[in-house]
């Protein structure tokens, strides 16, 4: 094993979590990304995974194992695998004055985590007489489908996965249909 291989690299994000330098959880998530995506190199390209084109390695991870992750997954396992690399990187160069890269974010709420939200154009929930609560946060750019239902109102469905199938189409639907006012 070099200093530099995917071997020392699991090594190094064990002992960020063994030695309190990183959250356990943190460090479990990019091991199990450096696991998974660094997993198809061959050993000669893993004897220094600093040395990688990271997104050439991402480019052929998907496209072998891409019909198992939702873009998303792959931009997070990417994003957990640059941040293990560049610290790795920078350990080696010099353990002393190391200190882990952690980015401080703010926490998700129910909302972020759950399924898709429907909102209106004023970040409200979509649907009279829904109890749920209304959604503030902004609208990314990125995977939001805009729904114009009347001339008055547009309902923005936000979270769809870019892989949605036909069945989780159908699924969201009948939620939408449960919602609908009866015809008087």
């Amino acid at each position: 094993m070099t200093k530099r291989s995917r071997e020392a690299l699991q090594e190094f994000l064990d002992y960020l979590g063994d030695k309190g330098l990183m959250a356990k959880a943190t460090a479990h998530a990019r091991k199990a990304a450096a696991n998974k995506i660094l997993g198809i190199l061959s050993e000669e390209e893993a004897s220094d995974v600093t040395a990688i084109d990271l997104d050439d390695v991402i480019h052929r991870f998907s496209n072998l194992h891409g019909k198992k992750y939702t873009p998303q997954s792959l931009v997070t396992y990417k994003s957990r695998l640059r941040s293990a690399l560049d610290d790795f990187d920078a350990y080696i160069a010099n353990p002393l004055a190391f200190r882990p890269s952690l980015q401080r974010r703010e926490p998700r709420t129910k909302e972020g985590r759950g399924p898709a939200s429907l909102t209106n154009e004023n970040g409200a929930q979509a649907g009279a007489g829904s109890s749920a609560r209304a959604v503030h946060a902004p609208l990314a750019a990125s995977n939001i489908l805009p729904v114009p239902l009347r001339s008055d109102l547009t309902v923005h469905i936000q979270g769809l996965p870019f892989d949605l199938s036909a069945g989780e189409a159908k699924k969201l639907a009948n939620i939408i249909m449960a919602m609908a006012m009866p015809l008087e």
